[in-house]
């Protein structure tokens, strides 16, 4: 079996990088290799829903044997927004929330870059009015994005796991939307946060950032391979 693994900064760690921005050795996906014959891991620092779902999409396109498969996405918050795209450099931008300047979110392994001047106004404007949507909407929008990677997993016959690491990317059960009731919820686990709590403190990088550090890693490697063998997926 095959591993695919797509989300942001806490799936593709968010300090001690190399020069090609590779994900360290000690990230979870990583640390699931032995369990399986290849990893494949997308995530990327900064980016959002609609590039987890974009680049997803983009890579089971391609693939052939989707049955030896096995896709874990890591949601991050649904209010991040990114997918501002730059014809002439074939490069799509962004921003995410508690980030001054715009992410470069494009394909994997692509470094960070300069804005070009011609779309930096575009991309200063976008940043502004990508958090003026209601908190409605911005759900709506997660939740469309979760049934259209969803269906896709499964005319592709790939198995997958939804996971979160905060509560902003778990959709509250009180939402009123038509869509909701077509979301695989059997295909979600709680997020990963929950055992990110006062008597786990020591599994966190600091109190400002809260991603994972290398104990926190192992912590849900581990809480991911349980899920994987309770599901009969390993």
């Amino acid at each position: 079996m095959k591993l695919f693994v797509n989300g942001c900064s806490f799936s593709h760690g968010h300090k001690d990088f190399s020069d090609t921005m590779q994900a360290p050795e000690w990230v979870w996906p990583n640390l699931l290799s032995p369990y399986f014959e290849k990893v494949e891991n997308l995530s990327w620092l900064g980016g959002s829903n609609d590039r987890i779902v974009r680049t997803t999409l983009e890579f089971f396109d391609k693939i052939k044997d989707g049955e030896k498969w096995l896709a874990v996405i890591q949601w991050t918050s649904a209010y991040s927004r990114t997918e501002l795209h730059d014809e002439e450099s074939d490069t799509y931008f962004g921003c995410c929330p508690g980030s001054e300047n715009p992410v470069l979110t494009g394909d994997d392994r692509i470094k960070f870059i300069t804005i070009p001047n011609r779309i930096f106004r575009s991309v200063q404007t976008y940043q502004k009015t990508a958090h003026i949507r209601s908190n409605k909407q911005m759900l709506e929008s997660f939740i469309q994005q979760q049934f259209v990677l969803s269906e896709f997993f499964k005319r592709k016959r790939v198995n997958f796991l939804y996971t979160g690491m905060n509560s902003k990317s778990i959709i509250p059960n009180n939402l009123d939307y038509p869509l909701l009731q077509y979301l695989p919820l059997d295909k979600n686990v709680l997020p990963i946060s929950h055992f990110v709590n006062k008597t786990t403190t020591n599994l966190i990088e600091s109190s400002t950032d809260h991603h994972p550090n290398k104990a926190g890693h192992k912590v849900i490697a581990n809480y991911i391979i349980n899920e994987l063998k309770a599901r009969n997926y390993l």
